[in-house]
């Protein structure tokens, strides 16, 4: 008996190392978490928005690799994919998706797709989201961005941007 309460004992305490170790942690080399204020943008009937442009910088010393790009609460939009873009180039939330479907290579000192991109130790980018609103007459809505990544073995989760209304008419 003694022996299947220490077997059973070693296997939780394993189970629970496991998941503190590999498990998914904020507050990672990205920084700390944090939503800001509010952006409300006019975007009139168009389908295609743009979400960004929000600074990414690896304070570790080893490089992060992005497995995913969600939205937090979203309403009336959708996601349409990610982009890492290069400093100092400007593209804020507004209306419309200047960076059309590519094709990007992948050169971090170019546009490229964030998804599966490599940020490298000390390195700074910036992030765009293309999102669409299925109802163009109707208000959209995201509380932000959260951007989920790994180095080495371990998974974290950061979340950044300002909340966002994307409205038919003035704000």
């Amino acid at each position: 008996m003694r022996t299947r309460v220490l077997v059973v004992g070693l296997l939780v305490l394993g189970v629970a190392a496991g998941g503190w170790f590999f498990g998914l942690r904020h507050d990672g080399p990205l920084g700390e978490s944090g939503l800001g204020d509010q952006v409300c943008a006019p975007v009139g009937e168009s389908v295609d928005a743009t979400v960004g442009l929000m600074p990414l910088t690896n304070a570790g010393s080893a490089p992060v690799r992005i497995t995913a790009v969600e939205l937090i609460g979203a309403r009336n939009l959708d996601n349409a994919g990610a982009l890492l873009v290069p400093d100092p180039m400007e593209s804020g939330s507004k209306s419309g998706w200047d960076f059309g479907d590519g094709p990007f290579i992948g050169d971090a000192s170019q546009v490229r797709l964030a998804v599966d991109a490599e940020l490298a130790g000390k390195a700074e980018t910036s992030l765009v989201v293309h999102v669409q609103r299925p109802d163009v007459l109707g208000e959209g809505y995201l509380e932000g961005v959260r951007v989920e990544y790994t180095t080495g073995l371990r998974r974290y989760a950061y979340e950044t941007g300002p909340e966002h209304i994307f409205r038919p008419g003035k704000c």
